[in-house]
């Protein structure tokens, strides 16, 4: 591809994306268990890219297609052995830094007790638990001509130990069931814990009596799940949920296609392996430390649950939306003015309160909302149950092909069929990912709507972890676009014209193509010029990026804050030089999808669900919400500059694709937590009257205890 090409493959992009998360876990200045959070991280990123996109390119292989790269025509193979190589890169980097954050947990009391290091005094404890709770829980298996190498599910880890036997060497597993508990720990003021692979690795020979055991390791295979629903075949299930969990099943079984040890990739033991799975060399790499680092999660809220604070970020008191009263009817403030959301800076709990008073006010005959990923104990589920069994027609749109939430979504689709709520599953071929909750209301003055639309999920949990925006809004033109937008989900296209959104298939695309095209004009009519923001997850659209490399040779400046994936290469002469790609990777995952346009000084804002990526355009129902607004869309602006100048925790992409630390002599630090400052002062600001506030207070306190006497006491009283 060289320095001079506009264009980066997109899995080697994403490689770069996960480099910049290791490198928070290499970060000194961010607090130890902070960094082993991200450590975490970087592998179960690492875990996901090879079950999808490396999966997906092993298919194409299978398959005798070329699986040539559309952006830089790279064909499947050659992405291959370029995603083998860096990928072997990066796990010896991370080596090196997982060794430094264990040793250094190690110094704070957070122990983690390996087989090797078993202390006699710990060996009586350790061989009571291993005869107790492990052994009868084990299977060993001598792979010989009467015993085939059995299946091996994805993810687990198992022991593999090298036989000396009468008349040569044999391959012999311990296999542990997935269900079992993986890790103990030791009743103790510290954190003191063992992975039960370590102690059923110390005890290994014992499992194989009359038997040399020459060589042993841990190893953990990962198969290919990149298998989605074909909706043609799925037109002829009886049940969309059933075909569903078929999908799944199927997935569990698929090909190997990594393998991870403890051991060098030329033991032995490696070679034996990844010759039973049908394994490359290339496809072998070496991890110290966990092969699970899953398991470091409950490492982390053990520590956090006793008097390891200090070693985390410090928490963050998020604030309500400034200028709403909570307590207050939520549907009478929001129909005097819109109000913004800035999560996680700003709390969830306006979206739950919304809908907490939509069941019990008896003015609401009407729930539409869409869900794509949700909490395992959804409060937003929870409602709209309660909704349903108190009579409210309640529309859901569920995403059962949601990757990786599937069972979970599945869960609750028939929950919510279950208390009388109208499931839908979306449109044939096309993915449902728009935000969209609208509340429906009917009194002596009319039909009257309020409207949530967002970039992020309605997920509580990673409503405190992710960073999105969303809008609450009473606009009619926007609940006319919703009520149309379920209308096309239940009905297909119904060739309705949207008033203020635009939604794809389609409308996202061409709005995109005409805002860029506009910007060119601009540049050449105004002295202004042209300019153009775009904060996404991912932009990996070749025709978009060829429509943006045109606007930069045409002089229209271009700022991109992209987190993770990015295809284009920015800041090639004669090319992409008006182009500067930013990427921030900070204490929170940058989530929302922002676009704005200088217009000719006349700005325009947009909020979106959708990344600049085919899959976004093209294959899924996909929402861009303007945003009129014009106190709310400076808000955003100023998001957007913050991001800009981040020098703590901002890349910027060089010509050759590489990023380096952001540094700006008029730099703004962390940007995040600026704008967690920011909230709480807009809070402040815009807090209603002590005196007010006392009264909506007690106010709230007399209706909690009539609800908890068994009364109902209607939001409008």
């Amino acid at each position: 591809m060289g320095s001079m090409c506009p264009y980066i493959n997109r899995e080697l992009s994403w490689l770069d994306f996960n480099i910049r998360v290791l490198e928070e876990a290499e970060c000194l200045e961010n607090p130890l268990l902070e960094r082993l959070k991200f450590l975490s991280i970087f592998c179960s990123n690492l875990d996901e890219f090879f079950m999808v996109r490396v999966g997906g390119l092993f298919d194409q292989l299978l398959a005798g297609l070329g699986g040539e790269d559309k952006i830089t025509e790279l064909s499947a193979q050659k992405q291959l052995d370029l995603i083998f190589e860096k990928t072997a890169a990066m796990i010896e980097r991370y080596n090196t830094t997982q060794s430094e954050i264990f040793s250094a947990i190690d110094g704070i009391g957070i122990r983690r007790i390996k087989s090797g290091k078993l202390a006699e005094r710990h060996m009586e404890f350790f061989r009571a638990e291993f005869n107790k709770t492990i052994r009868p829980l084990i299977s060993t298996i001598i792979v010989d001509g009467k015993h085939p190498f059995p299946y091996l599910p994805n993810k687990a880890v198992f022991i593999a130990a090298r036989l000396k036997v009468k008349g040569g060497e044999k391959l012999g597993l311990v296999l542990f069931p997935e269900t079992a508990s993986k890790i103990v720990f030791l009743n103790s003021d510290e954190i003191a814990f063992y992975l039960v692979e370590d102690i059923i690795k110390a005890f290994a020979q014992e499992m194989f009596p009359k038997m040399e055991v020459i060589e042993i390791g841990k190893f953990r295979v990962t198969r290919n799940a990149d298998l989605e629903l074909d909706d043609e075949s799925a037109g002829n299930e009886e049940d969309y949920r059933k075909a569903m969990q078929h999908i799944l099943k199927k997935r569990r079984r698929l090909m190997p296609i990594r393998l991870e040890t403890n051991l060098v990739a030329t033991s032995e033991i490696s070679k034996l392996l990844a010759d039973r799975l049908g394994l490359a060399q290339t496809q072998i790499f070496t991890r110290r430390g966990p092969l699970d680092m899953n398991l470091m999660w409950t490492v982390l809220d053990a520590a956090k649950a006793k008097r390891y604070k200090e070693h985390f970020f410090a928490d963050i008191k998020n604030v309500y939306v400034p200028g709403l009263l909570k307590g207050e009817s939520i549907h009478r403030q929001i129909r005097a003015k819109d109000y913004l959301l800035i999560h996680p800076y700003i709390n969830f709990d306006a979206v739950l309160d919304l809908l907490r008073e939509a069941v019990f006010d008896d003015s609401v005959i009407a729930i539409r909302q869409t869900l794509y990923r949700v909490s395992n104990h959804s409060e937003i589920v929870k409602h709209l149950v309660a909704a349903a069994e108190n009579g409210k027609e309640v529309t859901v749109l569920v995403e059962l092909k949601a990757r990786f939430d599937e069972e979970n979504n599945i869960e609750w689709a028939a929950k919510l069929e279950d208390a009388g709520c109208h499931v839908i599953y979306g449109r044939d071929y096309l993915k449902v990912h728009a935000k969209l909750l609208l509340i429906t209301r009917k009194s002596s003055k009319g039909i009257s709507h309020t409207a949530h639309v967002a970039t992020g999920n309605y997920n509580e949990k990673t409503a405190n972890l992710y960073t999105d925006v969303g809008i609450l809004t009473s606009s009619e033109d926007v609940a006319n676009d919703i009520i149309l937008f379920f209308r096309e989900l239940s009905m297909g296209y119904t060739g309705e014209e949207y008033r203020v959104f635009y939604v794809s298939p389609d409308g996202i695309r061409k709005k995109f193509y005409e805002m860029i095209e506009n910007e060119i004009r601009c540049k050449e009519m105004y002295a202004r010029g042209g300019h153009i923001i775009a904060k996404l997850n991912s932009l990996a659209d070749k025709e978009l990026i060829d429509r943006l490399i045109k606007a930069s040779q045409a002089g229209v400046k271009i700022d991109l804050i992209v987190r993770g994936i990015c295809c284009l290469n920015a800041g090639v002469p004669g090319l992409t030089e008006n182009i500067r790609v930013i990427s921030v990777v900070g204490r929170f995952l940058e989530h929302s999808r922002v676009y704005w346009f200088l217009n000719g000084g006349d700005e325009k804002m947009f909020i979106s669900s959708a990344d600049l990526m085919t899959r976004n355009l093209d294959r899924r129902m996909e929402v861009l919400c303007p945003v009129n607004d014009m106190e709310i869309a400076g808000r955003i602006k100023d998001m957007l500059f913050l991001l800009l100048k981040d020098t703590k925790k901002g890349r910027i992409m060089q010509p050759d694709g590489s990023y380096v630390r952001l540094e700006l002599p008029d730099g703004c630090s962390d940007a995040q937590m600026i704008e967690y400052q920011r909230c709480h002062e807009d809070a402040v600001r815009q807090m209603p009257h002590k005196k007010m506030a006392f009264a909506q207070s007690i106010r709230r306190m007399i209706g909690e205890a009539f609800l908890w006497l068994g009364h109902r006491i209607s939001p409008s009283a």
